[in-house]
């Protein structure tokens, strides 16, 4: 029992210090990225902290697989390093010995990963989505600043937009007039607010024009038309939005009851997140075996190596069931089997058949 804690602590210990490092680059490039789009205007600078919460979050717990194995390579080659391994093993310590102490780790972190996966994750793509939703509806994000003369489109087929100014809520535009050019017609509208959102059945964005007149004029027929109206709709795609719902946000509960290939094919990827973690444990133990004089950091360039081709698989095949190219079952499992048999390979290498 002593020696479990000993070993559970060593674990645990690395697998933390791992997972900040990896946390801290992760919001750092974040931040940096986010910062870059807040300052070229294509990003409100009031929702930079929520977008960079809710996606260090989604990134924390994809973490968390490479992190375990990282982690427990580095406690692993520590051990060897100090002869500890060699005098646990001279005790008497089997391999079975030492897994029983990786998995009363591994065990609830797969546990608690399960339901973080499961139930956080989709909930936290939602949240993201809804953040990136606000900012297609906002005028900022649409090319509309407060105060400035915006012209777009070709020669012939454009137009000029003017919002004198933007309320506190970044929703209202006050004083709004829109200029567009239709081959010879030419549209003219000014209106006391406006207000810009997505047409959740088109995905286009709409400006909805409120107690303004609108001008038109035909060279062809000649003269003008004047129309004052209360409400008016204009389509103004000033920028492609890929708004809506993706299957990472769908909750896991109505997944399982979908039969859909790309359902399907999220529903095994999510599994697989989860099934990853006891998965490296069993790689980590045996490929953090380490000769004597041999480095201490000579196997980790190896498993993120094999962790990399991992991923990339899983994710290769998963976009292949989406497309149709290759059938749900056997699906991802083959993979996850593939890995499975490596590891008790390696372990039959090292420390040979089991007692």
């Amino acid at each position: 029992m002593i020696i479990n804690r000993y070993l559970f602590k060593e674990i645990a210990l690395s697998f933390a210090a791992t997972l900040l490092v990896l946390t801290l680059i992760i919001v750092g490039n974040t931040f940096v990225r986010l910062l870059a789009d807040a300052s070229t205007g294509e990003l409100p600078a009031d929702l930079v902290g929520s977008l960079l919460w809710f996606g260090s979050l989604k990134q924390l717990i994809r973490l968390v697989p490479v992190a375990l194995l990282i982690g427990m390579m580095l406690a692993f080659s520590r051990l060897y390093r100090d002869s500890e391994m060699t005098a646990l093993r001279a005790a008497g310590f089997a391999p079975r010995h030492f897994y029983r102490a990786i998995f009363s780790f591994v065990l609830p972190l797969s546990i608690l990963l399960a339901a973080l996966v499961i139930f956080v994750s989709p909930w936290l793509e939602q949240q993201n989505l809804d953040l990136r939703r606000e900012i297609n509806e906002r005028p900022e994000a649409a090319g509309i600043p407060p105060g400035e003369f915006v012209t777009s489109g070709p020669k012939g087929n454009n137009y000029t937009v003017l919002a004198e100014s933007i309320d506190p809520n970044h929703t209202v535009m006050e004083r709004f007039f829109i200029r567009a050019q239709d081959g010879a017609k030419e549209i003219l509208i000014w209106a006391r607010s406006a207000v810009l959102f997505i047409d959740s059945a088109s995905g286009e964005r709409v400006l909805q024009i409120r107690d303004g007149y609108r001008y038109e004029t035909d060279p062809a027929q000649g003269g003008m038309t004047v129309v004052k109206f209360g409400e008016h709709g204009i389509r103004i795609p000033l920028r492609d939005y890929n708004g809506g719902s993706n299957m990472g946000s769908i909750p896991s509960q109505e997944l399982i009851q979908k039969t859909d290939l790309p359902s399907q094919a999220e529903l095994q990827w999510r599994l697989g997140v989860i099934l990853s973690t006891p998965i490296l444990a069993m790689l980590a133990f045996p490929l953090s075996y380490t000769a004597p004089r041999q480095g201490r950091y000579s196997k980790i360039a190896i498993a993120i190596l094999i962790y990399a081709l991992y991923a990339n698989a899983l994710a290769t095949v998963k976009s292949m069931i989406e497309r149709g190219d290759f059938p749900p079952f056997p699906g991802l499992w083959p993979i996850h089997i593939a890995v499975l048999a490596i590891s008790f390979w390696l372990l039959r290498k090292y420390y040979g058949k089991p007692a």
